[in-house]
């Protein structure tokens, strides 16, 4: 890796750091919110569509990590 692409690479793990970790850290904060929320046959259907919602979400920035590591 030559010192350019070096420098790129690390350009680029820089704004995935300041763009994306702080969205996966509060996604990560509604998985435990919603499961210590959870009341046992009352109403799992609705915490259980919040946390697919969730995990849409968290696909997404993991389609956009990979998108922007192959740019670097």
């Amino acid at each position: 890796m030559s010192h350019h692409d070096h420098e790129r690479f690390d350009s680029t793990l820089d704004r995935i750091e300041q763009a994306i970790l702080p969205n996966l850290s509060r996604l990560l904060h509604q998985v435990l919110e919603s499961a210590a929320q959870a009341r046992a046959g009352v109403d799992a259907e609705e915490h259980a569509a919040g946390l697919r919602g969730t995990a849409r979400e968290v696909a997404q920035l993991t389609d956009l990590v990979a998108m922007v590591t192959r740019r670097a």
